[in-house]
């Protein structure tokens, strides 16, 4: 049997069993199908060469997204983080895995200093990468019934460790009382409306000095960038109280930032 017809049958299997339907191309059978996972890998897909998007409306701290918001893209997106659908959760991690690896890409591992003879070997593990999720307004997770950037940020950080990397999740950032929801605003609204609009806690940064003292760098993550104000605000709000910050990594990216001569992206929807 071959790769194409075992994906089929698969999806045969899983409408027999669940009764559901892709939120790609609405076929009958598991929420992400085997041909839209397909086209997702196409070399006519979404798929941003290299991660690198074009330069957002704000600058942005090395930005790197997966995918442009086209195709089957938009319907992951929505599906996992507006319909709660378990099944866009794995593709979408998997495109912010990516992401977050090419924002780590130029980072190299520094060279331990050779111990004094004599001396015991240093065994202490290396300190993790935390990934911080920028955060959703609480009416809209109270709506949702959880945190859905949150949830793929956690996914996320499960991919990478399969690959061997030290991962950790902080949600560090929470949104002051007042902030708008960004859809439908235009870049200088958005800014407008992100200016003092997060913040990060103290006493969530208590904890999460309690539980790693020290962190090798951190990655802002977010599904999808439109202008790059909110991970903008993000990393400026990290930045401010000492972290570390290596870049933002996104699952994917908006037509204005993701289409440049020489993407490769085919023309999108955008939000």
């Amino acid at each position: 049997m071959s790769t194409s017809e075992a994906g089929w049958f698969g999806d045969v299997l899983a409408d027999l069993l669940l009764g559901g339907s892709c939120v790609g191309c609405a076929r009958r059978g598991r929420t992400w199908c085997s041909a839209c996972a397909a086209d997702l890998l196409a070399d006519d897909g979404p798929l941003l060469p290299g991660c690198r998007p074009a330069p957002t409306t704000h600058p942005v701290p090395r930005l790197r997204a997966a995918a442009a918001y086209a195709g089957a893209v938009p319907a992951l997106v929505v599906g996992h983080k507006e319909r709660g659908l378990p099944g866009p959760r794995a593709p979408l991690a998997g495109l912010l895995a990516a992401a977050v690896e090419a924002v780590l890409e130029p980072v190299l591992e520094p060279v331990p200093e050779p111990a004094p003879e004599g001396a015991a070997p240093d065994d202490r593990p290396a300190p993790p990468l935390l990934l911080v999720p920028v955060p959703s307004r609480p009416s809209a997770v109270r709506a949702r019934g959880r945190d859905a950037t949150a949830d793929l940020a956690r996914a996320t950080a499960g991919v990478l460790r399969r690959r061997g990397r030290r991962v950790a999740v902080a949600r560090l950032l929470r949104t002051r009382p007042g902030l708008r929801d960004q859809g439908g605003l235009d870049a200088a609204a958005r800014a407008q409306n992100l200016d003092r609009g997060l913040a990060a806690p103290a006493h969530l940064l208590a904890r999460q000095a309690r539980r790693r003292p020290a962190v090798s760098g951190v990655v802002v993550c977010d599904d999808v960038v439109t202008t790059g104000s909110t991970l903008a605000a993000a990393a400026r709000v990290l930045h401010g109280v000492g972290l570390p910050v290596l870049g933002c990594a996104t699952a994917a990216a908006t037509a204005r930032t993701a289409a440049s001569p020489t993407s490769g992206a085919r023309p999108g929807s955008s939000r």
